[in-house]
């Protein structure tokens, strides 16, 4: 008994060692960690750039790489309404509030989602606008409705250059080295970005890593941003006096006489 017990141990630890020697690895590096734009801020692009590392023991594969680059913005909470005339007057009669979802989303690939990976993976990792995760506390006057308005808060981000897809924002260099562009549209909100950078290999993932960039205001758009975050009332009422100002100041210059 004890020496199967043994042999076993060893059979085990054997299993180890082949699954840590055919596991691949990567290595990642942004262009930049931190993004400033201003108010004339027309988008930029951050140059990811990765390697594929494989250990001397890895068994060849008969499939290639594909690299999926997962780009979410800072979450927030979101209301979606849905509009209907009654008596002849446009009303909102239901709305659906999503809670924690990405403020950007961006899935950057060598390929389309679709064919890198099934469905059900994709939806557990949110590779794909389709896979990204929106739920909501509150089902509203009609619970059936929820899936047309998950679709309408796509669409509407989608419309709006929010939500995005690339399939062909990777570009493999050489087999083991790849690049990846990733967009900073024009009305990008501000905060930390994360990015998941996935590598697959025949609807397998293979490797995983992350990192992330932050993208901030500068100058006179963020002294006025900062100021009124963080002190509300004075710049309430800097704002109120600034416009009795110009009121002022446009009475006299304009005064007819």
């Amino acid at each position: 008994m004890t020496a199967r017990l043994v042999l076993f141990a060893l059979l085990v630890l054997l299993g180890l060692g082949t699954v840590a020697a055919r596991a691949e690895t990567m290595i990642i590096s942004l262009s930049t960690h931190r993004l400033e734009i201003t108010s004339n801020f027309v988008g930029a692009q951050i140059v990811l750039f990765g390697a594929i590392e494989r250990d001397a023991q890895t068994i060849s594969r008969t499939g290639t790489y594909d690299i999926a680059v997962v780009v979410r913005g800072p979450r927030a909470m979101v209301v979606t309404r849905q509009k209907n005339r009654l008596f002849g007057i446009w009303m909102n009669t239901d709305a659906r509030e999503f809670i924690e979802v990405p403020s950007y989303y961006a899935l950057v690939s060598n390929r389309p989602a679709e064919v890198m990976a099934d469905l059900d993976l994709r939806r557990r990792q949110q590779i794909g606008v389709q896979g990204v995760r929106v739920e909501t506390p509150r089902i509203g006057t009609n619970p059936s409705a929820t899936p047309a308005f998950r679709d309408a808060f796509l669409r509407i981000n989608q419309a709006r250059g929010l939500y995005r897809e690339n399939p062909t924002g990777v570009t493999f260099l050489t087999p083991m080295l790849f690049r990846a562009n990733i967009p900073v549209v024009p009305n990008t909100p501000v905060g930390t970005f994360d990015v998941d950078i996935y590598l697959l290999s025949g609807g397998v993932i293979l490797a995983r890593d992350s990192t992330n960039f932050e993208v901030t205001k500068t100058g006179f758009e963020a002294f006025v941003a900062n100021s009124a975050r963080d002190y509300g009332l004075l710049y309430g009422m800097a704002a109120a006096a600034l416009a009795l100002f110009t009121g002022w100041a446009a009475s006299i210059i304009f005064r007819r006489d």
